[in-house]
């Protein structure tokens, strides 16, 4: 499975442990993958991504795109390592945890989960647990 993570801020990232959940979630959803790059960057960048496509003019925790139309995944996102430590923060949970649960939010929204309504967010969120629960013990 074709998955290329690009990490251009100084954080050490787990990478083995990223490709490995980004591969069993979408293996999980009985999905494939043609191609997938996951990005993760800092504020400056995932803001100006917003700004360009989204019209949004802050950061965010993730943006993902999907590419093609079918059954094979091909897309990519970003991840603000910046926001996810500050969401670790607020939210109580290490930096991994948060790190994790954000990339696997953003291999859904790739596999066509949405999260604009309640529904769909309690949906998005007991799916986030779900994996991470399923999967913690190949993390880290």
């Amino acid at each position: 499975m074709p998955i290329f993570l690009t990490n251009t801020t100084k954080t050490v990232l787990p990478e083995q442990s990223l490709k490995t959940l980004i591969e069993q979630v979408i293996i999980s959803e009985k999905k494939s993958c043609l191609e997938i790059s996951a990005v993760y960057c800092g504020d400056h960048y995932i803001k100006k991504i917003n700004q360009s496509y989204l019209n949004h003019s802050y950061p965010t925790d993730t943006i993902s795109f999907r590419l093609n139309e079918g059954e094979a995944i091909e897309g990519e996102f970003y991840i603000s390592i910046h926001t996810i430590k500050r969401n670790a923060h607020c939210y109580g949970v290490s930096f991994e945890n948060e790190l994790f649960r954000v990339t696997i939010h953003s291999v859904l929204h790739l596999l066509g989960y949405n999260d604009q309504t309640p529904e769909e967010k309690q949906r998005m969120t007991e799916k986030e647990d779900h994996y991470l629960n399923r999967f913690q013990h190949h993390l880290n």
